[in-house]
């Protein structure tokens, strides 16, 4: 039995029930599991846009953060004058919607007194062009899309729902010396105990961190850490610290964390993007960001 949920940003999201319990009970379950087998389909515990709409209700969503299903627990460091002159995208209804409304803006220091008139193509406009998503982006969107772990001897696979993006995290080997940057970046894995460490570079310069709110890219000195953690037989746990010293110099910002339930007998869909999907999400998402009517 699956409840079909009818997105207006994509096809369709399909939600197991009885696995979603299997789930439920397995967060409190002690049977033994291996601790660095990740093999599986992963989604956050309460998945789909009715999730976002709820956050929106409690006035969850004043700042970008909020929209995820965990949000970032330290604010975001300030901008360094390189990245307010060459890394800041141009506003959306998001960002104008936020500023009338006179609610906090993820970014502390990407307001619009910062925007250079040559700002970068704004969330929306990159939304519309379908270009490559990346990661950390892609994390954001695990609210509404899962993603499957396929662990080999000598890598990790993971796949994204979410345009059907994937990336490799390699376990045998360091960085490349000659690497060619990308919206990935060049990932490699090391255990840490039982938490796997995800270090990745190399990344081209041209992604976002997330889909909505924060208004700048991530430079090609951008450095991602993941501290992945499976905390029970079907539970997992996503900690990622930032770092990019051209855009925040020597500042980090971390505490973002997201908590993940292990999805039995689910398979990803085939969600590739169009412009017409991506037309809908934004409509779908302006009433979260538009000031309440009087």
């Amino acid at each position: 039995m699956s409840l079909i949920l009818a997105l207006p940003f994509a096809a369709v999201v399909s939600v197991s029930v009885p696995h979603r319990a299997m789930a439920q009970l397995e967060k409190t379950a002690t049977v033994a599991f291996d601790p660095r087998d990740f093999s599986g389909v992963w989604w956050v515990e309460t998945p789909g846009p009715e999730a976002i709409f709820a956050r929106a209700k409690n006035k969850d969503t004043s700042k970008c953060e909020s929209c995820h299903s965990s949000e970032h627990t330290a604010p975001e460091p300030a901008l360094t004058a390189w990245a307010k002159e060459r890394a800041v995208i141009a506003e959306d209804m998001f960002h104008v919607a936020q500023e009338k409304s006179g609610a906090s803006i993820a970014s502390t220091a990407s307001t619009a007194a910062t925007l250079p008139a040559a700002a970068l193509p704004s969330a929306a406009a990159r939304r519309a062009q379908c270009g490559p998503i990346g990661v950390p982006s892609q994390f954001w969107y695990t609210q509404l899309y899962p993603f499957e772990f396929v662990v080999t001897a000598d890598r990790i696979f993971q796949f994204f729902e979410k345009q059907s993006e994937w990336r490799v995290i390699w376990m045998k080997r360091d960085h490349l010396e000659d690497m060619v940057p990308s919206y990935m970046g060049d990932s490699v894995g090391k255990w840490d105990g039982d938490t796997l460490v995800v270090d990745t570079v190399g990344f081209n310069g041209k992604s976002l961190i997330e889909p909505v709110g924060i208004n700048h890219v991530v430079s090609d000195a951008f450095h991602l850490v993941e501290r992945w953690r499976r905390t029970g037989i079907g539970t997992m746990s996503l900690d990622v610290t930032y770092y990019d010293p051209k855009v925040w110099g020597d500042k980090a910002w971390g505490g973002l964390r997201h908590e993940f339930l292990l999805q039995r007998n689910t398979e990803l869909m085939e969600t590739y993007c169009t412009a017409e999907d991506n037309a809908r999400f934004d409509e779908f998402l302006k009433p979260l960001f538009l000031p309440p009517q009087k």
